[in-house]
C-alpha cells in the first residue's frame, strides 16, 4: 500500500520554510510512515516587499494565496504565523492546531559592530541592566515593519528616527549590518526560529510592549470538511497555546483591528483562569490605552470580548476611528 502524502503549504521565505519543516517533522514523528511534501506559495505580501505592510489593501497579505490553494485542494494544510491570520476565515476553512509557542515578545537588534553593547553581547558588562530603549543613543535610526512597535518607540523615545523596514528577516539583518539603520526591533520568535537568536541585543518582554495577537505562535489551517487531516494535525495542538491565541484573536476581532492599527494582546493561562492584557494606540503613541482582564479559561473568546469592552470604555473607538479601522471586520496583520 502506498504511504499517504500530506501536502503542506508554506510561504517561500526561509523562516516560513523552517516553520513548515518543523510541522512536517512533528507529523512524521507522531505518524510513522507519513509522507509529506512542502508546497511553496508566493503571497501578496511577498510580492510587495518594498511597501510598508500597513499600506497594502489586502487583508491577510501573507495568507490569502495559501488559503486559496487550500480551498482548491492543491495543499492539504497551511502553516502560518498566527499573527498573520485574519480573524475572519474564508468559508470552509478552520484553524485546527496551535503548536507550541515561541517567545511572544519583541527584541532589539544592533549591528554586528555594536553587539558587545547589549546584555547578551561579548562585553555584556557595558550594557548590563540597561533596557532596549536605554541602549539606543539620541536620534538613532530604528527600523521596524510594525505600527505597534513604531508607536511604542515614538511614545517612549520621541527623539528616535523611526523608519519602516520590510523584507525577509535575513535581508533586514544584512541591511542593518550595512548601515541602513542603527537598530532594528523585531519579533524574538522569528530570530530564534531562524537560528539567529544570538543576534538579540536586548529582549523587549511582553510586559514592556504587548505583542501582536498570536505573535510567536503557529497556526495550522485545514479544510473544515477534511476530517482525516484534522485527525493528523491534532497531535500538534497545545491547549494552553490555543486558549491564549483564541483570546487574543477574539480581542482583535471585537475591536476590528488591522495592521493599520497599533494594537497588541498577550494572554497566558494561570491554572483555570486566563489572564489577558491588551493595548490600542495612535500611530504616534498618544493616546496609549492599556488594560488587563482575567476570566475562565473555558471561554477564551469571552475574555477577549471583555477586554475589548474595557478599552472601548476608555475611548478605544475614537483611536480606531482616527486610524480608519472598522470595528467588527477583524482582519489580522503584523501589528
Amino acid at each position: 500500500m502506498t504511504a499517504p502524502v500530506v501536502r503542506i503549504g508554506t510561504r517561500a521565505s526561509a523562516l516560513a520554510r523552517i516553520q513548515a519543516q518543523w510541522v512536517a517533522r512533528e507529523l512524521q514523528r507522531h505518524h510513522p510512515g507519513l509522507q509529506v511534501e512542502l508546497v511553496p506559495v508566493t503571497t501578496h505580501g511577498d510580492r510587495h516587499r518594498a511597501r510598508p505592510l500597513y499600506t497594502l489593501d489586502t487583508p491577510g497579505a501573507f495568507v490569502k494565496e495559501l488559503e486559496e490553494a487550500l480551498r482548491a485542494g492543491i495543499i492539504d494544510l497551511a502553516v502560518h504565523s498566527a499573527k498573520d491570520v485574519p480573524t475572519r476565515l474564508p468559508e470552509g476553512l478552520e484553524l485546527a492546531a496551535f503548536p507550541q509557542r515561541e517567545d511572544p515578545g519583541d527584541a532589539l537588534v544592533l549591528p554586528r559592530s555594536q553587539e558587545g553593547l547589549g546584555p547578551n553581547g561579548r562585553d555584556a558588562g557595558r550594557g548590563a541592566g540597561m533596557t532596549a530603549l536605554e541602549l539606543l543613543p539620541p536620534g538613532a535610526r530604528v527600523g521596524t515593519s510594525s505600527l505597534r512597535r513604531q508607536a511604542w518607540l515614538r511614545a517612549r523615545r520621541p527623539d528616535l528616527k523611526v523608519e519602516p523596514a520590510r523584507g525577509n528577516l535575513d535581508t533586514r539583518l544584512r541591511r542593518l549590518d550595512e548601515g541602513a539603520w542603527d537598530a532594528l526591533v523585531l519579533a524574538a520568535a522569528g530570530l530564534r526560529r531562524l537560528g539567529v537568536g544570538h543576534r538579540i541585543t536586548a529582549a523587549i518582554p511582553p510586559r514592556a510592549l504587548l505583542p501582536a495577537p498570536g505573535q510567536g505562535a503557529l497556526a495550522v489551517e485545514i479544510r473544515a470538511s477534511d476530517d482525516a487531516t484534522r485527525r493528523l494535525v491534532q497531535v500538534l495542538d497545545r491547549p494552553e497555546v490555543a486558549l491564549a491565541v483564541r483570546a487574543e484573536r477574539a480581542f482583535l476581532a471585537e475591536l476590528g483591528g488591522t495592521c493599520r492599527i497599533p494594537l497588541g494582546a498577550w494572554a497566558r493561562l494561570e491554572g483555570p483562569r486566563l489572564r489577558l492584557a491588551g493595548m490600542v494606540a495612535a500611530p504616534d503613541g498618544d493616546p496609549w490605552l492599556e488594560e488587563e482582564v482575567e476570566g475562565p479559561a473555558t471561554d477564551p473568546e469571552a475574555v477577549g470580548r471583555e477586554l475589548a469592552e474595557r478599552l472601548r470604555a476608555r475611548g478605544a473607538e475614537s483611536v480606531l476611528a482616527a486610524a480608519g479601522a472598522a470595528p467588527g471586520r477583524g482582519a489580522a496583520g503584523r501589528a
